[in-house]
């Protein structure tokens, strides 16, 4: 089934394509029609050698122009079909399974980059045996590192919860 549909949608963009090139073709004909018409117009009232000239010059001012038209008409074309070179390739890639396996992919990397951020974070104090530990150099990425309770820091964090814990309360 997805065979069939990229093969009709091939021949639906061909048959586009070929439509836009009749169309841009029909266009810069008619265009140069018109500048033709213009020019033979303007040789027509000119009699004397002087018009002749100017005509001759604008004569050749528009087939230089004409000529460009060509030439930018050349590079659109080019243009269009890398693009659609390009749609076919991107068709072809999305039915292919293969952008499947690659969002999958980027969304389970994307999952459990923010699952190993919330597991570092996650806990308010984290006792680590040593600064040397890879305990230790794990929650050195946290954002708050500064929760990271060493064994010397230990004694001074129980000998001053002793003290708190003796002193009266104030009362307000």
């Amino acid at each position: 089934m997805g065979d069939d549909t990229l093969t009709i949608f091939f021949a639906h963009a061909d048959a586009v394509a070929q439509r836009i090139r009749e169309w841009n073709e029909y266009r810069l004909k008619q265009e140069i029609a018109a500048k033709e018409r213009t020019i033979d117009i303007q040789v027509e009232k000119a009699s004397d050698a002087k018009a002749n000239k100017l005509a001759a010059h604008k004569l050749e001012k528009i087939q230089a122009w004409n000529e460009a038209q060509l030439e930018r008409q050349k590079l659109r074309q080019k243009r269009f079909e890398q693009f659609k070179g390009l749609v076919f390739w991107l068709g072809g890639w999305v039915a292919s399974g293969r952008s499947g396996i690659f969002f999958f992919g980027s969304a389970m990397l994307a999952s459990a980059t923010f699952a190993g951020v919330t597991i570092i974070n996650l806990p308010t104090n984290l006792s680590c045996p040593d600064p040397k530990s890879p305990c230790y150099l794990v929650y050195q990425m946290r954002f708050n590192n500064k929760s990271v309770i060493l064994p010397q820091q230990t004694k001074d964090i129980i000998a001053e919860y002793e003290r708190n814990k003796n002193k009266p309360k104030r009362r307000r």
